[in-house]
């Protein structure tokens, strides 16, 4: 054999094979090359390289499945093994130092950083005897195993972690799991501090441990204040149903925990599973669904309401995530008409999301999900931007509706700044509020109608009739235009009721000479009745309904 160092280059990948040569070329070393991971373990044993240097994905044998025939040949487990690939991510390292890998480089390669790292590994190679690389070996090893160690393990309690859990629960069967989340943790270490607030969690475990003993549980501690039991060999879901009741019983019975100085109350909230498909997605969905509505426990079910409205919130998140990257939320335009004259002076700009099979969506099923996946922002801006583009060449009035989020968003409400100074005529826009949603800050609220009005801008009060303090935001909000709820215009010509709120309100706007709008005319008899009560316009699908395209 040679006396220069040897290097096996595995790799598929000729121009890869080509840079690590490259750039090792003016150090006195001789390379051998393998196309894929058989060929290199067979290269392995023939030449006995000092290095190995070795791409993870291959045909025939991956890096790791060759990794491990080295290891396990007692002529070739001496030999330092780097796996090279373009993910170098913590998790990746990790699997390859469980592999017996001793180190992970990530393409492209840095030229300097190679050279380093490559003569630490020769250096490694040629210590003077064989107790010296059993010495050193083991130091490698040992480090290996505590950086695998910390990473699968919380410091603060010495609980496994999220990443252990998973490890975990992908290698186990027939078992349940628990999340326990401390809801009142965020105040505790508020108030009392973060050291405190470390020794509250360890108290915690102590107490969770003295509830569960056996080897039947193992805990976790997967975020700041949610801690896991995975409990094992279950029988069904009453088994994991009782070790929650059992859980919350001692928490609730004894609600404070013990730290060197405070006695410090302990509110929890549960979440269970025995979805083996999806064990710790399933749990995460029970407990942030028994948060949502205020339980203390919650088993998933997959055939529960509960939980397929979950489901179907996400699936929703993703269409609207889809549709935005798409361009397919767009405004679509329904006309409202001058009841003295029949004409169309108005449009109302309604949200659309577009499906990619040209499906038109309504707000109905996109817009509250989009409040709280915060997408609202970006929808409303959408609309916006597209109905001043569309309206700026044309003669009429149109209206946009804000909820009191808009309005007290700066960065939806600058937008719409933006958008009045460039537009040539800013007292054709209408903004519509949405009564229904409610005003609680009247003052801020009302900061974004005053400036909107020194653009020349009209207010609209929307769904006017449908709430509880529709003459208190009249008076507050200086509202210009009153559109009277379509639940009260729909049924005009069969509700006696439904006819004199109309009647009051529409003698109250002329009182005040505000203008009004009656919504879902839907007939030509409610029509008629809407013009014989003196509303002023009309908004409907008897009139016309939404479309992409002003009319």
């Amino acid at each position: 054999m040679s006396e220069k160092p040897g290097i096996l280059v595995v790799d598929d990948n000729e121009d890869s094979r080509l840079a690590v040569i490259a750039a090792l070329r003016k150090k006195e070393y001789l390379f051998f090359e393998a196309v894929d991971g058989e060929e290199g373990v067979e290269m392995a044993r023939k030449h006995l390289p000092a290095v190995i240097i070795m791409d993870l994905n291959m045909p025939k044998l991956n890096g790791y499945e060759a990794l491990e025939l080295i290891k396990k040949d007692p002529r070739t487990n001496h030999i330092p093994v780097v796996i090279v690939t373009a993910i170098g991510s913590m998790d990746e390292k990790i699997v390859a130092l469980e592999k017996g890998a001793d180190g992970l480089w990530c393409k492209p390669f840095d030229r300097k950083t190679l050279l380093e790292q490559i003569e630490a590994l020769m250096k490694l190679r040629k210590l003077k005897n064989e107790n010296e690389i059993a010495v050193d070996n083991a130091i490698l090893h040992r480090q290996s195993q505590e950086l695998i160690y910390y990473y699968y393990t919380d410091s603060l309690t010495s609980l496994p972690n999220r990443s252990q859990l998973i490890k975990d629960i992908g290698q186990k069967t027939e078992c349940g799991l628990i999340l326990i989340d401390i809801d009142s943790f965020k105040d505790i270490v508020y108030f009392y501090g973060h050291q405190i607030g470390d020794e509250f969690l360890k108290a915690f475990v102590l107490r969770l441990r003295s509830i569960l003993q056996g080897n039947k549980y193992k805990f976790y501690r997967i975020s700041s204040d949610i801690f896991a039991v995975v409990v094992k060999n279950v029988l069904g879901v009453e088994e994991v149903s009782e070790v929650m009741e059992v859980i919350k019983k001692n928490f609730t019975h004894i609600p404070y925990l013990m730290t060197q100085e405070h006695e410090i109350s302990v509110r929890i909230t549960m979440g269970g599973s025995v979805f083996e498909k999806e064990l710790l997605i399933s749990a995460e969905k029970a407990l942030k669904t028994a948060k949502k509505t205020g339980r203390e426990t919650l088993l998933y079910d997959e055939e529960s309401e509960l939980f397929r409205s979950y489901e179907n919130n996400i699936v929703w998140v993703n269409k609207i995530n889809e549709a935005l990257a798409d361009n397919r939320i767009t405004p679509f335009f329904q006309p409202i008409v001058n009841n003295k004259t029949g004409k169309i002076e108005k449009y109302e700009s309604l949200v659309r999301l577009i499906e990619k099979d040209g499906g038109i969506v309504s707000p109905f099923h996109f817009l509250e999900i989009s409040k709280k996946s915060r997408q609202y922002g970006a929808i409303t801006k959408i609309v916006v931007q597209k109905a001043f583009e569309i309206f700026r060449d044309t003669p009429y009035s149109f209206s946009i509706n804000l909820s009191v989020m808009d309005m007290l968003d700066r960065d939806i409400s600058g937008y719409i700044f933006e958008q009045l100074r460039a537009f040539p005529e800013p007292q054709r826009v209408i903004f519509e509020l949405l009564e229904s949603e409610g005003v609680e800050n009247y003052s801020e609220v009302f900061g974004f109608i005053a400036k909107v009005k020194e653009f020349g801008c009209s207010v609209a009060i929307d769904d006017f009739g449908s709430g509880y303090s529709n003459f208190i935001h009249l008076v507050q909000l200086d509202v210009d235009i009153i559109k009277i709820d379509g639940s009260l215009i729909r049924n005009l010509d069969t509700n006696h009721n439904a006819l004199l709120v109309v009647e009051t309100i529409v003698s109250f706007a002329k009182k005040l000479n505000i203008p009004t709008v009656a919504e879902f005319v839907h007939s030509e008899a409610i029509y008629e009745i809407v013009k014989d009560l003196e509303v002023d316009y009309s908004q409907g699908y008897f009139l016309g309904q939404p479309t992409h395209a002003i009319l």
